[in-house]
């Protein structure tokens, strides 16, 4: 239905275009917009995790980066958000590196050169190898190397000797294939598994979790693994400030929401990006005040998530295409059965409750910048998040919910 279509294609559009972080932050300094946000609330990680922020962070900030690098639009041409950047670094034009990169490859390193790192994540693109967990297995390496586990010249602080690293592990060449088995490998082989920050086997991204709790929680229970994109609880909790970061109160609630709600956009083959926008320019969110919006999220998610209809921007674009009505409920619905049927195929491949863990610097380790030395309580919100999501107490899918969800007879 072209009409319909075009229709809705245009309030999504204004919705985009009045929103402060799609239309300002992340259009004109791209995902590097979240640089001040990480750094100031403590969840930038520094050192493999060993702190949350850093003096030198601000210049790796979008701002910094803007102003001193020539940035200009480099995405898709479609693109309303136009989040992606290139710049001058050194006199050559590169692309400018996602905050994923410049947190494990940068501050996670405690590297702050931007044009070291837009070189690394030039290299990482080229040799086809995902930057976050490049980053987070070379902080794993730094950390081990200082604590006498491995022998390597690389260090905290220092660029010297991380691209030859990174072409090693594209390579398997010498140590390099040890460092292509990631954190997890390496630290099962040499020991040090308690600062090898990944979870399943996936590195975590640039969010430390002891400054955001429900994140905290995303990590552990994700069925890829250490992802941000499972639940992004970073987003209600430290960017958009509506969920108290350092309480359990809710946080099984909306990261179970948050997943299937995820679940489904992503099958849409559109930007996540755009929730920004979808969610928050509805009525009842816009015109709340911030204070009220917190209340309602933090105290009443029941009430919340029945009164807005957080998927209506999604859905209609959905049955403009297809022709096919849906419902929010059905939306979400659909949502919770992808979720459950990945999680089904896991518990079934032997990952249960075990897995869903984090590193156990986040829950026994405090960090410099937190002058409450707080941790991540996980098992508070694990047993809540199992019982809300329908799984046994080993975190495997009950037969009466995959029954319901139509994924087993």
């Amino acid at each position: 239905d072209p009409e319909s279509f075009d229709r809705i294609k245009k309030i999504a559009t204004d919705y985009i275009n009045r929103n402060p972080w799609t239309s300002q932050a992340q259009r004109k300094y791209g995902t590097l917009s979240i640089v001040n946000i990480t750094r100031t609330s403590g969840i930038l990680p520094v050192r493999n995790f060993q702190d949350g922020t850093s003096d030198n962070a601000y210049k790796i900030t979008g701002e910094a980066i803007s102003e001193k690098y020539d940035t200009r639009h480099h995405t898709c041409k479609p693109c309303t958000i136009l989040c992606g950047k290139k710049g001058k670094f050194d006199g050559e034009e590169m692309p400018v590196p996602e905050y994923e990169t410049v947190g494990l490859l940068g501050s996670n390193l405690d590297i702050y050169d931007p044009v070291a790192i837009a070189r690394w994540n030039r290299l990482c693109g080229d040799m086809g190898m995902d930057t976050i967990s490049a980053g987070g297995t070379l902080g794993w390496v730094m950390e081990a190397t200082e604590k006498g586990l491995v022998k390597t010249n690389l260090k905290f602080g220092s660029p010297d000797g991380v691209e030859e690293a990174l072409l090693d592990i594209a390579h398997c060449r010498g140590f390099g294939a040890d460092m292509a088995m990631g954190s997890k490998g390496l630290s099962e082989k040499y020991g040090g598994t308690e600062f090898a920050m990944h979870v399943k086997g996936m590195e975590l991204s640039a969010y430390d979790p002891r400054g955001s709790f429900g994140q905290g929680l995303s990590y552990a229970v994700a069925n890829r693994g250490g992802c941000h994109l499972s639940a992004t609880m970073m987003v209600m909790e430290n960017f958009m400030c509506f969920l108290a970061p350092h309480t359990t109160m809710s946080k099984a609630r909306w990261t179970a929401f948050f997943e299937n709600m995820w679940c489904c956009v992503n099958s849409l083959h559109t930007c996540l990006f755009t929730s920004f926008a979808y969610t928050t320019e509805l009525t009842i969110p816009r015109f709340s005040s911030w204070i009220s919006t917190l209340i309602g999220m933090q105290f009443m998610p029941g009430i919340l998530m029945a009164a807005v209809d957080f998927s209506v921007i999604y859905r209609k674009m959905w049955q403009a295409v297809t022709g096919i009505s849906i419902s929010k409920s059905e939306f979400m619905r659909a949502g919770e059965r992808i979720h459950v049927l990945e999680r089904y195929m896991n518990t079934r491949m032997g990952v249960t409750a075990g897995k869903d863990t984090l590193p156990a610097r986040l829950l026994t380790e405090s960090r410099r910048c937190d002058k409450k030395n707080r941790t991540v309580p996980l098992d508070k919100m694990i047993a809540k998040y199992y019982r809300i999501r329908g799984f046994t107490p080993d975190g495997r899918p009950k037969p009466s919910l995959l029954k319901k969800l139509g994924i087993a007879a």
